[in-house]
């Protein structure tokens, strides 16, 4: 990088609250090479970190604000080039800059240079940060799989638990395991779709997923005598008066016991080719990592009382539902993410 662009000092700085580390240097002096971090109050990035925009200085003892900044002092730098480092959602999450110990005029060949190189550390460090986020979202899952496996065995070994809460840890335990090796989205649903038709008795689920910051929800369906949707069959807005989308964005469960109910401002897929939704509970999903809400919904041909026990057992449905679509989404994200970075891209 540094020879490519002939100059003496570059370094990879990532920003935070806490902060800024440095996980890429070159040239740097000790004790920074060594140190890789500094606290905001000293940092020489947090412009184009907060900005998103690149800062090109000719002679950095000419900037009132970072003249006077420790690394600035130490490295008698001059010339002074830095291109912003985008996350995944093209957030500014850091900045790649070059140093120069004399004032330097920088050429158009030479920033476009430096940008190409930063959109490369772009793409390494986001492909970094989702296999760091994927394992930490697999990990959840193995102790959400290990928990619902102790439930398993505590309700087994408690013989004055009621019946019905034995039952209920078993279906989950048993969904808790068919989650597991789900690889994509349709697969999610699939696995549910087997689960709310027995022993619930509902004909049909419906998947809702949102983009943070988006007022767009794509819903997959499972509906009983039919393949679950292999991609999103409908959409619907996070206003729309529909229990999906008031799951998703007021985070509540919400449940529909008669038509009368949701007739007025009912939205979106109410009547499914297995028949009318009489009766239907909408439970936000919990996505530890990935950048997305959701809600699961799960819907009865006939009225049916929407006790305790029946909402118990939709949401500890949800929350391991929750937790293979957080796994299943970093996976699709990391693996779109490794197919863009050139063959060429320097390695960490």
């Amino acid at each position: 990088m540094a020879t490519e662009l002939q100059v003496p000092r570059a370094v990879i700085v990532l920003v935070s609250k806490a902060g800024q580390v440095y996980p890429g240097v070159f040239g740097l002096p000790e004790p920074w090479a060594s140190r890789r971090s500094t606290p905001l109050s000293q940092s020489m990035s947090l412009r184009v970190a907060t900005t998103g925009a690149p800062l090109v200085l000719r002679d950095i003892r000419e900037d009132p604000e970072l003249r006077d900044r420790p690394l600035a002092l130490e490295l008698a730098a001059a010339g002074y080039a830095a291109m912003p480092l985008t996350d995944v959602q093209s957030r500014p999450m850091g900045v790649l800059a070059v140093f120069d110990d004399q004032p330097r005029s920088w050429t158009a060949a030479e920033l476009s240079a430096l940008r190409g190189l930063a959109t490369e550390a772009s793409l390494q460090l986001q492909l970094r940060s989702l296999e760091l986020a994927e394992r930490e979202a697999m990990a959840a899952a193995e102790r959400a799989d290990d928990a619902a496996r102790k439930a398993v065995e505590a309700a087994s070994a408690a013989v004055r638990l009621a019946e019905a809460d034995a039952d209920r840890t078993r279906v989950v335990a048993r969904l808790s395991q068919e989650l597991g090796p789900a690889e994509s989205v349709p697969d999610v649903v699939r696995a549910v779709d087997r689960f709310v038709r027995s022993p619930l008795g509902a004909v049909v689920a419906l998947l809702g997923l949102a983009e943070t910051g988006c007022s767009d929800v794509r819903i997959w369906s499972a509906v009983a005598g039919l393949r679950p949707s292999a991609g999103p069959v409908a959409g619907l807005q996070l206003g729309d008066e529909h229990p999906l989308s008031v799951a998703v964005a007021e985070r509540r469960l919400v449940t529909i016991s008669s038509p009368a109910e949701v007739a007025p401002g009912f939205t979106g897929p109410v009547v499914t080719p297995a028949g009318a939704v009489e009766s239907a509970i909408a439970v936000p999903l919990v996505l530890g990592q990935h950048a997305s809400t959701g809600a699961l919904l799960v819907g009865w041909a006939h009225r049916r009382e929407l006790d305790a026990q029946v909402r118990a057992v939709v949401s500890d449905l949800a929350r391991h539902t929750g937790v293979a679509l957080d796994r299943v989404l970093l996976r699709e994200q990391r693996l779109r993410l490794a197919a863009a970075v050139p063959p060429s891209a320097p390695a960490d």
